[in-house]
């Protein structure tokens, strides 16, 4: 026999052996045995349940107002023209923090601008000489950009910047900027209403509410995510939102004054007071929602 022939008939003996031990049972081949575990059921399954979503949708005035004003000054000399423009800027700046104190918050920016002289081509057009020996004069500009925390003195402090005669500005807008307190309030709200349409489930469906076992945030089912939209300033803790007195009117702003291009320059509060246009706050949407789940029996 030659060790060719020995060599296939040791591969088949052991090919046939592999093949036996793979139709052997399966607790001979040390397998676990899952009899013995126990097969768990989702919790609903066991006993009966009610889910309900509740929702909270808040109408709340806004708590946030912004603006911005430029001031524009022209000068042969550069220098000279930023320092005109900020004087004019610094003084409003001032009469914005007077006006609503740290309620406000200011950002100021200074750009300056060279003013070509001009020639036309053959069309007519006119055309910037960008030579730098043709600049006939500097603009600059300074902008403020205004963010009021209390709504109720936005007005009085743009008029307060209005009344320097800027050369651009913007209109009062408000919105509504979230809180803590806010989002923790429509939550709350939301479970209220939860409960509610719980107990009603249970009364229309002629069973008695059992004990809460689920409370999830979100629009559901109760693995959803929660979500709201914009907060307000409501106070959460003392629940004083719909009972709040109106806020007290804003103290008389002061006068302010300052040098611009060697005058003089005051504001009154009679400046102020014939700029202050009155608008009114559109309230403003806030929302969430929660899934419960509860226990129900005959």
């Amino acid at each position: 026999m030659t060790n060719r022939t020995r060599f296939a008939r040791f591969t088949s003996g052991l090919m046939a052996a592999c093949a036996a031990a793979a139709f052997l049972p399966a607790a001979a081949q040390g397998a676990p045995d899952f009899q013995d575990q126990a097969f768990t059921t989702p919790y609903w399954t066991r006993v009966p349940v009610i889910e309900v979503l509740g929702r909270a949708d808040m109408q709340v005035a806004p708590n946030r107002a912004n603006f911005s004003v430029t001031y524009l000054e022209t000068d042969k000399d550069s220098k000279k023209a930023m320092q005109l423009a900020v004087e004019r800027g610094r003084l409003a700046y001032e009469t914005i923090k007077k006006a609503a104190g740290k309620e406000s918050v200011i950002q100021s920016s200074v750009n300056v601008t060279a003013l070509y002289e001009q020639y036309k081509d053959k069309d007519g057009n006119r055309i910037d000489n960008e030579r730098s020996d043709k600049i006939r004069a500097y603009e600059a500009r300074v902008t403020l950009s205004v963010t009021v925390e209390d709504v109720s003195k936005a007005g009085t402090a743009r008029a307060g910047a209005l009344a320097l005669g800027p050369e651009n500005s913007t209109g009062l807008s408000t919105y509504l900027e979230r809180t803590t307190e806010l989002n923790r309030e429509a939550y709350e709200a939301a479970v209220k209403d939860a409960a509610a349409r719980a107990e009603a489930t249970a009364k229309a469906s002629g069973s008695k509410l059992g004990k809460l076992m689920v409370v999830q945030e979100g629009s559901g089912p109760c693995l959803g995510n929660w979500s709201s939209m914009a907060g307000s300033d409501y106070d959460y803790y003392n629940k004083s939102y719909a009972m709040a007195p109106p806020p007290p009117p804003p103290p008389p702003a002061p006068m302010a004054s300052g040098m611009i291009d060697g005058r003089q320059v005051t504001i009154t509060q009679a400046d102020i007071d014939a700029l202050n246009l009155p608008s009114d706050d559109k309230s403003q949407p806030v929302s969430a929602s929660v899934c419960m789940i509860y226990q129900i029996t005959n």
